[in-house]
């Protein structure tokens, strides 16, 4: 066979070889770093701060939202709900967190400053988890002392509850002018059903978008390259949207927790999703850092190969 006519190769060779670079350091990364553990403490730092996190959002929405929510509690739970999966499990929670809130926040006039101090220090758990975990996986190098630390979870977990509020009101804006569209262009049945469906899924993704975004960039005590937190944030949410729609085929359609365990489905599911999400975030930091180590070493040696080739001639002519 004429050598003209062989078949050309259906990959590049280069490209194979990056790939098996990247996910090389990937793994390597990913067990040196333990992950697992790392998305445990997460998870446990979540299910710590979660009632406290609930009640402050709640609380301030009630404040600033009042035109809008007379009761916030719903809005609030509704909002994480949203970013589990659509199952009957879901359902359930907000269910038992609609409750557990209300009877938290049943006297809210008590609700004074030093409770509030009480929620935003319990709250913080949360906050010192992420900051331990990000200290690993981009290896900065640099922590916050304990005090600085604490006073900086705290800022955290303020500004947190503040995003919640902005959230909520972007949400409100986007109905209204859902419902503007629907009166003045006279859109009914079918088409306003998809419009909507579309742009809940929208600002979900923005959401957690956005979440990914800032606490990769402002967490860790040294900030993150731009590059790198943009890589981390994006891939985070794409798997994360990704898993929460494989999580409630799963559990739907394939997976009877209801039957084997009862009344504990819906806080195995809980535990499982809250795991799993904590998961995709170390995963996007340490597939973040591992590209831009990557991008450095590359710049490096084309630099290096640069270097020799100016001195090379240099010493030709």
């Amino acid at each position: 066979m004429d050598s003209d006519s062989r078949a050309e190769p259906r990959s590049d060779p280069g490209v194979i070889h990056d790939a098996r670079e990247f996910l090389g350091l990937f793994w390597q990364k990913f067990a040196e770093d333990d992950a697992f553990f790392l998305a445990a403490g997460i998870a446990w730092g979540l299910l710590f701060a979660l009632v406290p996190l609930l009640a402050l959002g709640i609380g301030l929405t009630g404040f600033v939202l009042s035109a809008r929510y007379e009761d916030p509690t719903q809005a609030v739970i509704a909002l994480f709900a949203g970013a589990m999966p659509e199952t009957g499990a879901a359902a359930s929670l907000a269910d038992i967190l609609h409750n557990l809130v209300t009877e938290v926040m049943a006297n809210r006039a008590g609700l004074t400053l030093v409770g509030a101090l009480v929620f935003v220090w319990l709250a913080t758990r949360l906050s010192g988890s992420l900051r331990s975990a990000l200290f690993r996986v981009f290896e900065t190098g640099v922590r916050r002392g304990i005090v600085h630390g604490k006073l900086f979870d705290m800022l955290v977990v303020v500004a947190g509850v503040l995003l919640v509020t902005l959230n909520l009101g972007v949400t409100v804006v986007f109905a209204a002018a859902m419902d503007f569209g629907v009166d003045f262009f006279g859109w009914g049945g079918e088409a306003v059903t998809i419009v909507d469906r579309l742009l809940g899924g929208l600002i979900a993704f923005a959401s957690i978008w956005t979440l990914f975004l800032l606490a990769y960039r402002y967490l860790p005590a040294r900030r993150t390259p731009w590059r790198t937190t943009l890589v981390a944030a994006t891939f985070a949410a794409l798997v994360h949207e990704l898993l929460k729609l494989a999580f409630s085929t799963y559990v739907t359609e394939m997976a009877n927790y209801a039957s084997t365990l009862g009344n504990l489905a819906t806080i195995a599911i809980l535990l499982l999703w809250i795991y799993y999400g904590a998961l995709v975030f170390i995963v996007g930091g340490e597939v973040a850092h591992v590209y831009s180590m990557l991008r450095a070493r590359r710049a490096a040696v084309s630099e290096a190969v640069g270097n020799a080739t100016s001195n090379a001639v240099g010493k030709t002519t």
